[in-house]
């Protein structure tokens, strides 16, 4: 090649290199008299190049890399090139964001070697990775809003047969692709279930024609919107829908409630009054059972109780086996009689109260001690009662409150040690009461009254159960008691305009918490 052709050769190589959109620089080693390298400098940049860095060819010419570069060491940059000067192998970086020295955005990069400098060329593709980006944060937004809407959401694929020739087979299933929180809680079915089983698999055993609308909704490309009744979740719903690629999305809203409020007005009326002819048969039957609780039952028991003083009382010198079988009649008897009063105080309990009166909490409590002084002295149980506020309300119903929660402390003490409980009380606003307690009336301050004990205590996991009449945590072998105490205890609360809960850990106690209005 004659001297001619070799420069014409690199002038059109020159000319392509300029004209090139892809930035393209030289960077010379610089090495010490001993030959170890220092740095590199710029020995030529391409008009892409410069513009990309926002600087003229000839300002970059000469200048230190390290100098030109805030962050050629943190990048990790000068490494590479290094590398590649050193090794001779080329290598490529993709997708390098630099954000500094003018410079921001994104950039593919390859490196090779030219004699004691590299050969850095590189293209900005900021642009391709903010529309990524966009892209990202766009299907972000769309899947964020999917999940949390408050439309039950799924989308359907058609599973096809297979065919030979390539063409779409007859569609004979459909698959969930997706779903979001709301469809899992509206259909009570856990995420495995509806990815692990197929539509018909799901839906076929309560209306086969579900699978054949939905065919055909893909196979003519349609949309629809149509309201259905399902048995296996009892609820009217309203599908929008339409065809989505090879399968289906539904959008679906509960409109169970609007469709109970379209029924006549007539069969509302009549079932009104159905459920009051029905209430008034329950409240006649509650005073037949009362009347026949506080009479005809106890009647009987205090005959029992009344004979077997008299047996007692004729049988001096009669063996103690003798006594022991008269003492355990009339304590069973006393027993039953319990549960019947029990009965009776809830029963009662709503329909029978003086709510005007004011209570001195202090006597109530006093006159509840009094009456447990025998089961205090055998628990060899500490009780101490702080100041007491006067309430106004029904002193027989707060009676049973207290009896309740300072006998459920003495039934339910731990063996291993010494029971204490304490009764103390505070003012609080009613904004400072727990959103968790249901309170009745909302009054600006309540009395909290709280019963400690030290007893066994009981997993918070049950709260809501205890205060259920006849629930109970722990079998009759275990603790004695009809399971009607708490029950008592929240009913008598809700009748005075208050609230009670509970907080506890096994085997470090249970802390009652009552609210009365202040």
């Amino acid at each position: 090649m004659d001297a001619s052709s070799a420069a014409g050769q690199a002038q059109l190589f020159e000319y392509i290199i300029n004209s090139n959109q892809t930035g393209v620089c030289v960077f010379d080693a610089v090495r010490d008299a001993a030959g170890t390298f220092l740095d590199f400098r710029f020995s030529y940049v391409n008009p892409a190049g410069a513009a990309i860095m926002g600087k003229h060819p000839e300002k970059l010419i000469g200048v230190s890399y390290r100098a030109y570069f805030s962050q050629a060491e943190s990048s990790g940059l000068l490494a590479f090139y290094r590398t590649v000067l050193e090794s001779g192998q080329p290598a490529r970086l993709l997708e390098v964001p630099y954000f500094a020295d003018g410079i921001r955005g994104w950039f593919d990069i390859n490196v090779v070697k030219y004699q004691d400098a590299v050969v850095v060329s590189f293209v900005d593709i900021s642009v391709l990775k903010r529309t990524q980006i966009s892209e990202r944060k766009q299907a972000t937004f769309f899947n964020q809003l999917l999940q949390t809407t408050p439309n039950a959401v799924i989308a359907y694929e058609a599973i096809r047969q297979p065919t030979t020739d390539g063409t779409p087979g007859e569609i004979v299933d459909f698959k969930a692709v997706f779903f979001n929180p709301k469809y899992e809680r509206l259909f009570g079915t856990p995420a495995a279930t509806i990815q692990g089983q197929t539509f018909r698999a799901r839906f076929d055993a309560e209306d086969k024609s579900l699978f054949d609308y939905y065919k055909g909704v893909v196979e003519r490309g349609e949309s629809f919107q149509r309201e259905r009744y399902y048995n296996v979740i009892n609820k009217w719903l309203l599908l929008l829908g339409e065809k989505l690629y090879d399968g289906f999305l539904l959008i679906i809203n509960d409109i169970t409630e609007q469709k109970e409020t379209q029924l006549d007005q007539q069969q509302l009326t009549n079932a009104l009054q159905t459920a009051n002819q029905e209430l008034l048969r329950s409240n006649e039957n509650l005073q037949q059972f009362a009347y026949v609780a506080s009479h005809d039952l106890q009647e009987p028991l205090r005959k029992i109780q009344q004979f077997g003083d008299l047996l007692k009382a004729r049988t001096a010198g009669a063996s103690e086996e003798a006594v022991d079988y008269l003492e355990r009649m009339q304590s069973a008897a006393g027993r039953m009689s319990t549960l019947i009063k029990d009965l009776l105080s809830y029963a009662r309990i709503s329909t029978r109260q003086d709510e005007n009166q004011p209570v001195p909490l202090a006597q109530v409590v006093g006159n509840v001690l009094d009456d447990l002084q025998v089961s205090i002295a055998e628990a060899q149980a500490t009780v101490q009662v702080d100041e007491l506020p006067t309430v106004t309300g029904d002193a027989m119903q707060l009676g049973q409150l207290f009896q309740n929660l300072i006998g459920n402390a003495l039934k339910f003490r731990r063996t291993d040690t010494a029971l204490h409980i304490r009764v103390q009380c505070r003012l609080v606003a009613a904004a400072a009461i727990p959103g968790t307690v249901r309170i009745a009336r909302q009054p600006t301050a309540y009395y909290q009254i709280d019963v400690i004990d030290n007893g066994i205590g009981f997993e918070e996991k049950y709260l809501d159960r205890i205060f259920q009449v006849f629930q109970r945590l722990h079998s009759r072998r275990e603790f004695s008691g009809t399971g009607i105490g708490l029950a008592i205890c929240e009913k008598v609360v809700a009748n005075h305009g208050g609230a009670i809960t509970a907080a506890s850990q096994l085997n470090h106690g249970t802390t009652f918490s009552v609210y009365l209005p202040a």
